[in-house]
């Protein structure tokens, strides 16, 4: 491809090109839960919780991450299906969305994991440090 060629093609924007390649189901789906296990951990860390609770709620925070991986690993096999299926050699463009999609939705599951665990790991931290031991 020469540079007049490359010149002649239309720029896709981050953005866009951020939710094309998680696609509208994942694109939504792990920045929601991420939001939902945000607010879930500073409610708990904010209404006093003892520390076991806090501990409890990380359970749940890695399914940022894992929604994230599931798009990895149907990334890669859309990739690998094209391989399968092409008669020749395929198209770079054509490996590249199930490429993208594998390699973005686990970033953007770890990116929606991060402000969550920093919440708990704080709280519960904290809250170890200044808990009264109690009475037997």
């Amino acid at each position: 491809m020469n540079e007049f060629e490359m010149e002649s093609q239309p720029q896709q924007s981050l953005l866009s090109w951020m939710f094309m390649s998680l696609g509208p189901f994942y694109g939504l789906l792990i920045p929601l839960v991420g939001f939902a296990l945000f607010v879930g951990a500073c409610c708990v860390v904010g209404l006093n919780r003892r520390s076991a609770v806090i501990a409890a709620f990380l359970v749940f925070l890695p399914l940022p991450l894992m929604i994230g991986l599931f798009a990895s690993v149907q990334g890669l096999i859309a990739s690998f299906s094209i391989i399968a299926t092409a008669g020749a050699t395929p198209k770079p463009s054509e490996m590249a969305v199930g490429i993208s999609t594998a390699l973005f939705a686990t970033l953007v599951g770890l990116l929606a994991t991060f402000p969550s665990y920093f919440v708990l790991a704080f709280g519960l931290f904290f809250r170890t440090l200044f808990e009264k031991p109690s009475a037997k």
